[in-house]
Protein backbone atom coordinates (compact mmCIF):
# COMPACT_ATOMS: atom_id res chain seq x y z
CA UNK A 1 0.00 0.00 0.00
CA UNK A 2 2.68 2.43 0.94
CA UNK A 3 4.41 1.54 -1.74
CA UNK A 4 1.38 1.97 -4.09
CA UNK A 5 1.10 5.68 -2.62
CA UNK A 6 4.74 6.55 -3.57
CA UNK A 7 4.06 5.88 -6.55
CA UNK A 8 1.38 8.29 -7.40
CA UNK A 9 3.33 10.75 -5.39
CA UNK A 10 5.87 10.51 -7.81
CA UNK A 11 3.97 10.60 -10.67
CA UNK A 12 1.87 13.82 -9.20
CA UNK A 13 5.42 15.36 -8.87
CA UNK A 14 6.42 14.47 -12.79
CA UNK A 15 3.42 16.14 -14.10
CA UNK A 16 3.94 19.02 -11.99
CA UNK A 17 7.75 19.43 -13.13
CA UNK A 18 6.48 18.58 -16.84
CA UNK A 19 3.37 21.39 -16.66
CA UNK A 20 6.00 23.62 -15.13
CA UNK A 21 8.63 23.25 -18.22
CA UNK A 22 6.08 23.56 -20.88
CA UNK A 23 3.94 26.00 -19.23
CA UNK A 24 6.33 29.31 -21.24
CA UNK A 25 3.78 28.00 -24.31
CA UNK A 26 0.90 28.85 -22.90
CA UNK A 27 2.47 32.83 -22.52
CA UNK A 28 0.08 35.11 -23.94
CA UNK A 29 2.11 37.55 -25.19
CA UNK A 30 5.81 38.27 -27.35
CA UNK A 31 8.29 35.87 -25.81
CA UNK A 32 11.12 37.90 -23.80
CA UNK A 33 14.23 38.88 -26.35
CA UNK A 34 12.08 39.59 -29.41
CA UNK A 35 12.54 43.40 -31.02
CA UNK A 36 11.18 44.77 -34.66
CA UNK A 37 14.12 46.69 -36.08
CA UNK A 38 15.75 47.08 -32.71
CA UNK A 39 12.82 48.00 -30.36
CA UNK A 40 12.03 45.56 -27.50
CA UNK A 41 8.27 44.05 -27.68
CA UNK A 42 8.70 41.65 -25.72
CA UNK A 43 6.01 40.92 -23.00
CA UNK A 44 3.39 42.64 -25.28
CA UNK A 45 0.69 41.53 -26.44
CA UNK A 46 -0.55 40.55 -30.19
CA UNK A 47 -2.93 43.77 -30.61
CA UNK A 48 -0.91 46.08 -28.97
CA UNK A 49 2.06 45.31 -31.42
CA UNK A 50 -0.06 45.45 -34.31
CA UNK A 51 -1.20 48.99 -33.04
CA UNK A 52 2.76 50.08 -32.76
CA UNK A 53 3.36 48.32 -36.61
CA UNK A 54 0.10 50.47 -37.91
CA UNK A 55 1.48 53.67 -36.26
CA UNK A 56 4.95 53.23 -38.05
CA UNK A 57 2.99 52.54 -41.38
CA UNK A 58 1.25 56.09 -40.97
CA UNK A 59 4.65 57.57 -40.65
CA UNK A 60 6.33 55.51 -43.24
CA UNK A 61 3.52 56.35 -45.80
CA UNK A 62 4.93 60.26 -45.15
CA UNK A 63 8.22 59.25 -46.12
CA UNK A 64 9.39 61.24 -49.77
CA UNK A 65 13.25 61.22 -50.55
CA UNK A 66 15.09 63.18 -53.19
CA UNK A 67 17.35 61.47 -55.38
CA UNK A 68 20.16 63.23 -57.43
CA UNK A 69 22.79 63.77 -60.26
CA UNK A 70 24.45 66.38 -60.16
CA UNK A 71 22.42 69.59 -60.45
CA UNK A 72 19.53 67.72 -62.21
CA UNK A 73 16.94 66.21 -59.00
CA UNK A 74 13.62 64.05 -58.26
CA UNK A 75 11.80 63.12 -56.01
CA UNK A 76 10.07 59.63 -54.98
CA UNK A 77 7.66 59.01 -52.28
CA UNK A 78 6.45 56.35 -50.94
CA UNK A 79 2.88 56.69 -52.20
CA UNK A 80 4.17 57.31 -55.76
CA UNK A 81 5.36 53.01 -56.16
CA UNK A 82 3.23 52.05 -53.07
CA UNK A 83 5.82 51.33 -50.71
CA UNK A 84 4.30 50.73 -47.26
CA UNK A 85 5.07 48.73 -44.15
CA UNK A 86 3.04 45.66 -44.00
CA UNK A 87 1.98 45.09 -40.65
CA UNK A 88 0.14 42.00 -41.14
CA UNK A 89 3.16 40.13 -42.41
CA UNK A 90 5.58 41.54 -39.86
CA UNK A 91 2.97 40.85 -36.67
CA UNK A 92 3.20 37.40 -38.03
CA UNK A 93 6.85 37.15 -38.01
CA UNK A 94 6.80 38.69 -34.49
CA UNK A 95 4.08 36.01 -32.91
CA UNK A 96 5.71 33.22 -34.82
CA UNK A 97 8.78 33.54 -32.36
CA UNK A 98 8.50 30.54 -29.87
CA UNK A 99 4.92 29.13 -31.96
CA UNK A 100 5.93 27.53 -34.38
CA UNK A 101 7.20 23.77 -35.02
CA UNK A 102 7.14 21.15 -32.16
CA UNK A 103 6.94 21.49 -28.57
CA UNK A 104 10.75 21.18 -28.14
CA UNK A 105 11.70 23.41 -30.87
CA UNK A 106 9.19 25.89 -29.33
CA UNK A 107 10.80 25.92 -26.46
CA UNK A 108 14.47 26.02 -27.63
CA UNK A 109 13.43 28.93 -29.75
CA UNK A 110 12.00 31.13 -26.46
CA UNK A 111 14.92 30.40 -24.59
CA UNK A 112 17.11 31.68 -27.08
CA UNK A 113 15.47 34.80 -27.75
CA UNK A 114 15.39 35.26 -24.14
CA UNK A 115 19.39 34.80 -23.63
CA UNK A 116 20.73 36.18 -27.00
CA UNK A 117 17.73 37.91 -28.17
CA UNK A 118 15.51 37.75 -31.81
CA UNK A 119 16.08 40.58 -34.48
CA UNK A 120 12.26 40.69 -36.52
CA UNK A 121 13.01 42.95 -39.67
CA UNK A 122 10.04 45.01 -40.51
CA UNK A 123 8.44 44.02 -43.72
CA UNK A 124 7.72 45.81 -46.60
CA UNK A 125 5.61 45.58 -50.06
CA UNK A 126 5.87 48.02 -53.06
CA UNK A 127 4.58 48.55 -56.63
CA UNK A 128 7.45 46.83 -58.82
CA UNK A 129 5.55 48.42 -62.35
CA UNK A 130 5.51 51.66 -60.40
CA UNK A 131 8.88 51.55 -59.92
CA UNK A 132 10.20 50.33 -63.02
CA UNK A 133 7.96 53.50 -64.70
CA UNK A 134 10.22 55.75 -62.21
CA UNK A 135 13.41 54.75 -62.89
CA UNK A 136 12.98 54.16 -66.73
CA UNK A 137 11.69 57.82 -66.73
CA UNK A 138 15.01 59.19 -64.65
CA UNK A 139 16.94 56.88 -67.07
CA UNK A 140 15.45 59.20 -69.89
CA UNK A 141 16.60 62.38 -68.07
CA UNK A 142 20.22 60.96 -67.19
CA UNK A 143 21.52 58.89 -70.00
CA UNK A 144 23.65 60.64 -72.59
CA UNK A 145 25.28 58.07 -75.28
CA UNK A 146 28.66 59.02 -76.12
CA UNK A 147 29.54 60.85 -79.47
CA UNK A 148 32.65 59.69 -81.47
CA UNK A 149 35.11 62.42 -82.71
CA UNK A 150 33.46 63.38 -86.51
CA UNK A 151 33.91 65.85 -89.33
CA UNK A 152 31.28 68.11 -89.62
CA UNK A 153 29.31 67.76 -92.47
CA UNK A 154 27.65 71.27 -92.73
CA UNK A 155 31.30 73.11 -91.72
CA UNK A 156 33.68 70.55 -92.68
CA UNK A 157 35.86 71.02 -89.18
CA UNK A 158 36.30 68.81 -86.50
CA UNK A 159 33.78 67.42 -84.09
CA UNK A 160 35.43 66.34 -80.61
CA UNK A 161 34.49 63.31 -79.05
CA UNK A 162 32.13 63.31 -76.19
CA UNK A 163 31.65 60.88 -73.34
CA UNK A 164 28.31 60.09 -72.17
CA UNK A 165 26.63 58.40 -68.81
CA UNK A 166 24.14 56.24 -68.36
CA UNK A 167 21.92 55.12 -65.04
CA UNK A 168 22.38 51.84 -63.21
CA UNK A 169 18.95 51.16 -62.30
CA UNK A 170 19.50 47.99 -60.95
CA UNK A 171 22.05 49.36 -58.30
CA UNK A 172 19.76 51.97 -57.73
CA UNK A 173 16.79 50.10 -57.00
CA UNK A 174 17.74 48.74 -53.37
CA UNK A 175 19.79 52.35 -52.67
CA UNK A 176 15.77 53.59 -52.86
CA UNK A 177 14.36 51.37 -51.27
CA UNK A 178 16.31 51.44 -48.47
CA UNK A 179 16.09 55.13 -48.06
CA UNK A 180 12.24 55.02 -48.15
CA UNK A 181 12.64 52.70 -44.93
CA UNK A 182 15.21 54.38 -43.09
CA UNK A 183 13.78 57.69 -41.17
CA UNK A 184 17.44 59.24 -40.90
CA UNK A 185 18.41 59.12 -45.34
CA UNK A 186 16.87 62.16 -46.63
CA UNK A 187 18.78 62.14 -50.06
CA UNK A 188 20.17 59.51 -52.27
CA UNK A 189 22.74 60.13 -55.07
CA UNK A 190 21.89 58.19 -58.71
CA UNK A 191 24.89 55.94 -59.39
CA UNK A 192 25.92 56.37 -63.03
CA UNK A 193 28.57 55.17 -64.96
CA UNK A 194 30.53 57.17 -67.75
CA UNK A 195 30.33 55.96 -71.16
CA UNK A 196 33.23 56.50 -73.40
CA UNK A 197 33.56 57.23 -77.11
CA UNK A 198 35.28 54.46 -79.50
CA UNK A 199 37.07 57.15 -81.60
CA UNK A 200 38.61 60.36 -80.19
CA UNK A 201 40.00 63.46 -82.08
CA UNK A 202 43.63 61.74 -82.25
CA UNK A 203 42.00 58.75 -83.56
CA UNK A 204 40.03 60.18 -86.43
CA UNK A 205 43.15 61.97 -87.57
CA UNK A 206 45.43 58.76 -87.81
CA UNK A 207 42.87 57.19 -90.20
CA UNK A 208 43.25 59.98 -92.36
CA UNK A 209 39.74 60.65 -93.16
CA UNK A 210 39.08 64.15 -94.75
CA UNK A 211 37.42 64.06 -97.49
CA UNK A 212 33.46 64.19 -98.08
CA UNK A 213 32.42 60.98 -100.60
CA UNK A 214 29.22 62.14 -100.42
CA UNK A 215 26.35 63.28 -98.76
CA UNK A 216 22.00 62.77 -98.48
CA UNK A 217 19.16 65.27 -96.95
CA UNK A 218 16.15 64.26 -95.94
CA UNK A 219 13.37 66.57 -94.38
CA UNK A 220 10.98 65.75 -91.24
CA UNK A 221 8.04 67.20 -89.34
CA UNK A 222 10.13 68.42 -85.87
CA UNK A 223 6.76 68.68 -84.33
CA UNK A 224 6.55 65.33 -84.31
CA UNK A 225 8.68 65.47 -81.38
CA UNK A 226 8.50 61.62 -80.77
CA UNK A 227 9.35 61.10 -84.06
CA UNK A 228 12.19 64.07 -83.90
CA UNK A 229 13.72 62.21 -80.97
CA UNK A 230 13.93 58.34 -82.33
CA UNK A 231 15.58 60.44 -85.51
CA UNK A 232 18.33 62.47 -83.77
CA UNK A 233 19.30 59.06 -81.41
CA UNK A 234 19.74 56.90 -84.25
CA UNK A 235 21.70 59.17 -86.27
CA UNK A 236 23.72 60.15 -83.15
CA UNK A 237 24.39 56.10 -82.86
CA UNK A 238 25.76 55.80 -86.49
CA UNK A 239 27.65 59.43 -86.50
CA UNK A 240 31.13 58.65 -86.43
CA UNK A 241 30.76 55.01 -87.29
CA UNK A 242 34.23 53.77 -88.80
CA UNK A 243 34.10 50.72 -91.55
CA UNK A 244 37.62 49.35 -92.49
CA UNK A 245 38.68 47.96 -96.03
CA UNK A 246 36.53 45.03 -96.63
CA UNK A 247 34.10 45.55 -93.83
CA UNK A 248 30.37 45.04 -93.93
CA UNK A 249 28.28 48.06 -91.83
CA UNK A 250 25.29 46.59 -90.09
CA UNK A 251 22.26 49.28 -89.50
CA UNK A 252 20.65 46.76 -86.86
CA UNK A 253 24.26 45.83 -85.35
CA UNK A 254 24.73 50.07 -84.53
CA UNK A 255 21.87 51.14 -83.80
CA UNK A 256 20.66 48.55 -81.25
CA UNK A 257 17.14 47.17 -80.44
CA UNK A 258 14.45 49.89 -80.99
CA UNK A 259 13.34 49.71 -77.27
CA UNK A 260 12.24 52.00 -74.51
CA UNK A 261 14.85 51.09 -72.64
CA UNK A 262 17.44 52.59 -74.70
CA UNK A 263 15.96 55.49 -75.17
CA UNK A 264 13.42 55.80 -78.35
CA UNK A 265 9.89 56.66 -78.17
CA UNK A 266 6.54 55.62 -79.58
CA UNK A 267 5.69 57.19 -83.13
CA UNK A 268 3.74 55.91 -86.28
CA UNK A 269 5.35 53.16 -88.19
CA UNK A 270 4.46 51.14 -91.46
CA UNK A 271 3.36 47.30 -90.01
CA UNK A 272 1.96 45.34 -92.65
CA UNK A 273 1.08 47.93 -94.85
CA UNK A 274 -0.62 50.10 -92.18
CA UNK A 275 0.71 53.19 -89.92
CA UNK A 276 0.80 52.39 -86.19
CA UNK A 277 2.20 53.54 -83.13
CA UNK A 278 5.30 51.42 -82.34
CA UNK A 279 8.29 52.39 -80.85
CA UNK A 280 11.51 52.87 -82.82
CA UNK A 281 9.04 55.31 -85.21
CA UNK A 282 11.24 57.22 -87.71
CA UNK A 283 13.87 55.06 -87.76
CA UNK A 284 13.87 53.91 -91.00
CA UNK A 285 14.10 57.70 -91.89
CA UNK A 286 17.87 57.60 -90.95
CA UNK A 287 18.55 54.02 -92.11
CA UNK A 288 16.77 55.65 -96.00
CA UNK A 289 19.09 58.46 -96.13
CA UNK A 290 22.08 56.27 -95.39
CA UNK A 291 21.05 54.28 -98.32
CA UNK A 292 21.08 56.87 -100.45
CA UNK A 293 24.27 58.64 -99.02
CA UNK A 294 25.77 54.89 -99.87
CA UNK A 295 25.01 54.88 -103.34
CA UNK A 296 26.13 58.20 -104.26
CA UNK A 297 29.50 57.20 -102.35
CA UNK A 298 29.62 54.14 -105.30
CA UNK A 299 29.36 51.73 -102.29
CA UNK A 300 28.03 48.05 -102.64
CA UNK A 301 24.57 47.18 -100.87
CA UNK A 302 24.93 43.93 -99.00
CA UNK A 303 20.91 43.97 -97.36
CA UNK A 304 18.05 46.54 -98.51
CA UNK A 305 14.30 46.12 -98.33
CA UNK A 306 11.91 48.51 -99.49
CA UNK A 307 8.96 49.64 -97.62
CA UNK A 308 5.60 48.54 -98.38
CA UNK A 309 4.38 51.66 -98.95
CA UNK A 310 5.74 54.60 -100.89
CA UNK A 311 7.48 57.33 -98.70
CA UNK A 312 7.24 60.96 -98.58
CA UNK A 313 10.85 62.32 -97.86
CA UNK A 314 12.74 59.88 -100.42
CA UNK A 315 11.42 58.61 -103.80
CA UNK A 316 10.40 55.48 -105.33
CA UNK A 317 13.15 52.92 -104.88
CA UNK A 318 15.35 55.19 -102.52
CA UNK A 319 13.71 53.74 -99.17
CA UNK A 320 15.81 51.61 -96.86
CA UNK A 321 12.78 49.93 -94.09
CA UNK A 322 14.42 47.87 -90.97
CA UNK A 323 13.46 46.16 -87.93
CA UNK A 324 15.53 44.72 -85.34
CA UNK A 325 16.13 40.96 -85.69
CA UNK A 326 14.06 41.03 -88.90
CA UNK A 327 15.32 43.91 -91.95
CA UNK A 328 18.69 45.06 -92.07
CA UNK A 329 20.28 47.76 -93.78
CA UNK A 330 23.99 46.32 -94.62
CA UNK A 331 26.58 47.88 -96.47
CA UNK A 332 30.65 47.02 -97.32
CA UNK A 333 33.66 49.79 -97.76
CA UNK A 334 34.85 48.61 -100.90
CA UNK A 335 37.76 51.23 -101.39
CA UNK A 336 41.19 50.99 -99.66
CA UNK A 337 41.10 52.95 -97.33
CA UNK A 338 38.62 53.72 -94.11
CA UNK A 339 35.45 55.50 -94.44
CA UNK A 340 33.28 56.84 -91.79
CA UNK A 341 29.52 57.96 -91.68
CA UNK A 342 28.56 61.17 -90.70
CA UNK A 343 24.75 61.81 -89.53
CA UNK A 344 24.03 65.31 -88.28
CA UNK A 345 20.46 66.77 -87.16
CA UNK A 346 19.76 71.31 -88.68
CA UNK A 347 16.42 72.32 -87.44
CA UNK A 348 14.30 69.94 -89.99
CA UNK A 349 17.14 68.57 -91.93
CA UNK A 350 18.58 65.10 -91.40
CA UNK A 351 22.08 65.18 -93.05
CA UNK A 352 24.25 61.74 -93.78
CA UNK A 353 27.27 61.65 -95.78
CA UNK A 354 29.98 59.13 -96.45
CA UNK A 355 33.58 60.42 -95.55
CA UNK A 356 36.85 58.84 -96.89
CA UNK A 357 40.57 59.26 -97.35
CA UNK A 358 40.63 61.03 -100.79
CA UNK A 359 37.29 61.82 -103.54
CA UNK A 360 37.91 60.15 -106.94
CA UNK A 361 37.02 62.00 -110.09
CA UNK A 362 33.20 59.33 -110.56
CA UNK A 363 30.04 60.81 -110.57
CA UNK A 364 27.03 58.69 -109.37
CA UNK A 365 23.61 59.65 -110.44
CA UNK A 366 20.55 57.14 -109.18
CA UNK A 367 17.28 56.71 -111.53
CA UNK A 368 13.97 55.47 -111.25
CA UNK A 369 12.87 53.62 -114.55
CA UNK A 370 10.33 51.53 -115.46
CA UNK A 371 8.07 53.01 -113.15
CA UNK A 372 4.87 51.65 -113.29
CA UNK A 373 1.39 52.52 -111.82
CA UNK A 374 -0.75 50.24 -109.64
CA UNK A 375 -4.17 51.62 -109.34
CA UNK A 376 -6.11 51.16 -106.14
CA UNK A 377 -8.36 48.15 -106.17
CA UNK A 378 -12.53 49.78 -105.21
CA UNK A 379 -14.04 47.79 -102.17
CA UNK A 380 -17.00 48.44 -101.50
CA UNK A 381 -18.93 48.16 -98.14
CA UNK A 382 -22.55 47.92 -97.19
CA UNK A 383 -24.03 50.67 -94.68
CA UNK A 384 -26.99 49.63 -92.59
CA UNK A 385 -27.45 53.69 -92.63
CA UNK A 386 -27.54 54.67 -96.12
CA UNK A 387 -30.60 54.14 -98.10
CA UNK A 388 -30.10 51.38 -101.06
CA UNK A 389 -28.69 53.19 -104.72
CA UNK A 390 -26.76 55.56 -102.26
CA UNK A 391 -23.13 55.55 -102.50
CA UNK A 392 -19.98 57.26 -100.68
CA UNK A 393 -16.06 57.03 -100.90
CA UNK A 394 -15.14 56.01 -96.99
CA UNK A 395 -11.70 56.47 -97.96
CA UNK A 396 -10.05 57.64 -100.73
CA UNK A 397 -7.86 55.26 -102.21
CA UNK A 398 -3.81 55.94 -103.40
CA UNK A 399 -2.42 54.24 -106.52
CA UNK A 400 0.67 51.70 -106.31
CA UNK A 401 4.18 51.48 -107.95
CA UNK A 402 6.52 49.35 -109.56
CA UNK A 403 10.37 50.49 -110.19
CA UNK A 404 13.31 49.47 -111.03
CA UNK A 405 16.73 51.58 -109.64
CA UNK A 406 19.75 51.97 -111.93
CA UNK A 407 23.28 53.32 -110.57
CA UNK A 408 25.14 55.19 -113.44
CA UNK A 409 28.96 55.49 -112.15
CA UNK A 410 30.77 58.00 -114.67
CA UNK A 411 34.28 59.04 -114.50
CA UNK A 412 35.68 62.24 -116.48
CA UNK A 413 32.29 62.40 -117.84
CA UNK A 414 32.11 58.57 -119.56
CA UNK A 415 29.63 56.04 -118.22
CA UNK A 416 31.61 53.08 -116.86
CA UNK A 417 28.58 51.08 -114.75
CA UNK A 418 25.55 50.69 -114.81
CA UNK A 419 24.09 48.31 -112.35
CA UNK A 420 20.49 47.71 -111.80
CA UNK A 421 20.04 48.31 -107.75
CA UNK A 422 16.50 46.78 -106.85
CA UNK A 423 13.28 46.34 -108.55
CA UNK A 424 10.38 47.20 -105.58
CA UNK A 425 7.12 47.04 -105.28
CA UNK A 426 4.83 49.30 -103.57
CA UNK A 427 1.14 48.39 -102.40
CA UNK A 428 -1.62 50.47 -103.30
CA UNK A 429 -4.10 52.11 -100.75
CA UNK A 430 -7.90 50.55 -101.61
CA UNK A 431 -10.59 52.66 -102.32
CA UNK A 432 -13.52 52.20 -98.99
CA UNK A 433 -16.92 52.74 -100.88
CA UNK A 434 -20.45 52.57 -98.58
CA UNK A 435 -23.13 51.13 -100.56
CA UNK A 436 -26.58 51.55 -99.24
CA UNK A 437 -28.65 48.79 -98.37
CA UNK A 438 -31.41 49.79 -96.23
CA UNK A 439 -34.74 50.25 -98.06
CA UNK A 440 -36.56 53.61 -98.62
CA UNK A 441 -40.13 54.10 -97.00
CA UNK A 442 -43.42 53.55 -99.27
CA UNK A 443 -46.26 55.25 -98.77
CA UNK A 444 -49.20 53.50 -99.09
CA UNK A 445 -51.45 54.54 -101.95
CA UNK A 446 -55.64 55.30 -101.63
CA UNK A 447 -56.48 53.32 -103.73
CA UNK A 448 -60.51 51.32 -104.43
CA UNK A 449 -61.63 50.65 -100.70
CA UNK A 450 -61.58 46.99 -99.88
CA UNK A 451 -65.85 46.94 -101.00
CA UNK A 452 -66.54 45.82 -104.30
CA UNK A 453 -68.92 48.08 -106.69
CA UNK A 454 -70.83 46.63 -109.82
CA UNK A 455 -71.22 49.02 -112.92
CA UNK A 456 -75.41 49.36 -112.19
CA UNK A 457 -76.00 49.16 -108.76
Amino acid sequence: MKKKHMTIIAALVGAALAASALSPLLWPRVYAGVTVDGVDVGGIGRAEVYQILLLWQKEQQERRVAVYYGDTRFEITADAIDFVLDADATLEEVWGIGRRGVWWERLKNIYLAAAEGYRVPVRFRYNETKLANLLAQWKENIDRPSRNATVSLLTGGIIPQEPGRKLETEALRPLLLKALRSPDVKDVAMPVTPVYPEITVADLQRTGIRENLSRFTTVFDPKDTNRTANIRLAARKINGHIVYPGQTFSFNETVGPREKAYGFKEALEIVDGEFVPGVGGGVCQVSSTLYNAVLLANLPVVERSNHSKPLGYVGLGRDATVAYGVLDFKFSNSTNGPIMIMAEVEGDKLHVGIFGQERTNETVEVLAAERKVIPPAIIKKQDQDMFLGETRVDKQGKPGYEVTTIRVVRRNGQEIKREILAKDRYLPENTIVKVGVKLPPFTQSSGLGDKEHKIGE
